[in-house]
């Protein structure tokens, strides 16, 4: 038996127990005499003894079961089993002793039943009584807060908030979409409506905060429940986790958030055709460039699932790469996961690793993705972009590998930019290599959440910082999808085409970032263009107000997967391949506009952006 630490509380509890252990025994006797005149305390003989061996049975017994080592206002169902337990073998060695030491003379054997029902119930009674008081105290000061879903997570959250009798809170009532859960109540909380009463509710009882306890919750039903939110000034929002996030389901006040952008422009998951993926994967030799990066390091997570015979992590940076191993590492032991620091532009490196590992199937995510830097910085995303996935490309069919699979975006479609024409070069590279012992295939799609240099991180920071939210123009649409999403649709594109294709990825509906920027500050709790300004602040070099999926001249075919499509993407020219070496051989001797009307002869529809270049000048005998 452990050493248990006596402090005024648990001292308080040994004494209440042992009271009601002597006023059980004591009643129990009264009551079986009841009918009768008997003074119980005068006539029962060696009174004092027939105490003494029931107070030192029940504290050895009440000790050894732990009964003082838990929190009354904790106490459950856990507890109440022990004290029957332990108010059992009490009773049960009381009478052994009695019989054994001649102390059962006019104890009525009954009597003994009755003292057991009596000293769980005043042993037990006791706590369950202090807990309801802890729990029905009522903290008007706190946050006045209503709870959305009346279901099992409502049920668990308000238990918990009762249980810790947390000051901040004030719980007011409860609304759900049955309305036949109406005037019901949870622990005490009526149910006041429906959710789409909510704005009513809060300007009625004062709302400030609100939680919503669905787990279940699609991200359709969530963007419909926060669209009602939005409607109350200043109120602070929160939510439960997915319910596949919520461990063993429990649910707890610690288990609320922020709701986050993911929650609501995220789509319904999709269902793959995990067959075709597991033979591409599974107990394969993967390799996955750009693996450090947000893509890069989900595809490697999601290729892990799959198990496969080894996976090669190659990026330029240390940290990332550093990053990446020891997550996974953590999370798949069992698997051999190599990282592999290179430079994709390396030709003698990229030969040395596929020669070593005798790859099977590439995931190319390497690639300089920044619009804004691209232009500025244009030699590099040339050298990086296209000399890369050449490098890269040519080693892969050196090596003989089965599939390569390029991450393309849909910037790549009629560019206004340097970076989107460089991966429109590469998706072209990747059409012109395939053949039937490498099948080349590019994957198409637009932002995702919560990637390195996304719209929303920089979004989230500026609103922690007071603002103001800086927006490019008001009329700016994107395409948007989830990191793990797009990394599953990858592999399922990958695994399904027959070389050269364009698969073209559903981003679903288009979002205007403005609309984006005010919707961010609201789930703050805040207003925008009152709390949080909103400043307009013009298109960045390169920028489109909107990005298309598809060329003008391209049209699409449905694939075996619904989330997939497939572009008729147009021929590509005889001489492209020396198109792009003069590319890159000249790239790197001519200034930024010279550099553009180079990459124009390339891809016939880049349009570009003049205005950095606008004194330079340009010596066409130089470009061509």
């Amino acid at each position: 038996m452990k050493l248990m630490k006596y402090n005024y509380q648990i001292f308080l509890a040994f004494l209440h127990d042992l009271f009601m252990g002597f006023a059980s025994f004591l009643i129990a006797v009264a009551l079986r005499y009841s009918l009768t005149d008997y003074n119980v305390i005068d006539r029962l003989p060696n009174l004092h003894i027939k105490l003494l061996i029931i107070a030192t049975v029940q504290c050895l017994v009440f000790i050894s079961f732990g009964l003082y080592r838990g929190m009354w206002r904790f106490s459950s169902t856990h507890d109440l089993k022990q004290i029957i337990k332990a108010s059992f073998l009490t009773v049960s060695l009381s009478t052994f002793i009695f019989y054994t030491t001649d102390n059962m003379l006019m104890i009525p054997r009954s009597s003994l039943f009755i003292y057991f029902c009596l000293l769980i119930l005043s042993t037990g009674g006791g706590r369950f009584i202090y807990r309801i008081l802890k729990e029905s105290k009522s903290y008007k000061n706190g946050k006045r807060t209503v709870i959305l879903g009346a279901g099992e997570a409502c049920d668990q959250l308000v238990r918990d908030i009762k249980r810790y009798y947390n000051k901040n809170i004030n719980i007011i009532g409860i609304l759900d979409d049955s309305f036949h859960l109406k005037g019901r109540t949870i622990h005490g909380i009526k149910v006041l409506g429906q959710i789409s009463d909510l704005n009513k509710v809060a300007k009625e009882k004062n709302i400030s905060q609100v939680y919503i306890a669905i787990p279940s919750a699609t991200s359709s039903e969530l963007r419909r429940i926060v669209t009602y939110c939005e409607s109350i000034p200043k109120v602070d929002v929160k939510v439960l986790p997915n319910t596949k996030d919520i461990i063993d389901g429990k649910v707890n006040l610690s288990s609320l958030r922020k709701v986050k952008l993911d929650d609501l422009l995220g789509r319904d998951p999709k269902q793959l055709d995990l067959n075709s993926i597991g033979k591409m994967l599974t107990n394969k030799t993967i390799l996955v460039t750009g693996a450090g990066g947000s893509i890069g390091s989900e595809l490697a997570n999601q290729i892990c699932k799959f198990k496969p015979n080894k996976i090669i992590l190659l990026d330029i940076s240390e940290y990332f790469i550093y990053e990446i191993e020891r997550k996974l590492k953590s999370k798949y032991p069992e698997l051999e996961i190599i990282p592999i620091i290179a430079d994709i532009r390396n030709p003698i490196r990229l030969s040395e690793v596929f020669n070593k590992h005798q790859i099977d199937n590439v995931y190319h995510a390497a690639a300089y993705k920044h619009v804004p830097l691209m232009e500025s910085n244009a030699v590099e995303a040339i050298l990086t972009n296209v000399n890369g996935t050449y490098t890269l490309a040519k080693a892969a069919k050196k090596a003989k590998v089965k599939r390569f699979v390029m991450v393309s975006t849909d910037k790549a479609v009629n560019p206004t930019n340097v970076m989107g024409t460089t991966k429109r070069i590469a998706e072209m590279i990747c059409q012109e290599l395939s053949d039937d012992k490498t099948k080349f295939t590019n994957v198409r799609f637009g932002n995702v959440l919560g990637s390195n240099g996304s719209v929303i991180p920089l979004f989230e920071e500026q609103i922690k910082n007071g603002g103001p939210v800086t927006v490019t123009h008001k009329d700016v649409i994107r395409y948007f999808m989830s990191i793990s999403e797009a990394a599953q649709l990858i592999l399922q594109a990958g695994s399904m085409g027959y070389g050269g294709e364009i698969f073209i990825l559903d981003m679903g509906d288009p979002i205007r970032i403005y609309d984006l920027a005010q919707k961010m500050i609201k789930l703050s709790g805040l207003t925008p263009n009152e709390d949080i300004e909103i400043k307009v602040v013009g298109l960045r070099p390169g920028e489109k107000l909107f990005e298309e999926l598809l060329a003008n001249d391209e049209n699409t075919t449905e694939t075996p997967h619904p989330s997939v499509r497939v572009a008729c993407a147009r021929e590509i020219p005889e001489d492209f391949l020396s198109v792009v070496d003069n590319i890159i051989d000249k790239s790197q001797v001519l200034n930024p506009r010279e550099i553009k009307i180079l990459l124009q002869t390339c891809v016939e529809e880049y349009v570009p952006d003049f205005k950095e270049e606008k004194s330079l000048k340009s010596d066409i005998s130089t470009i061509h």
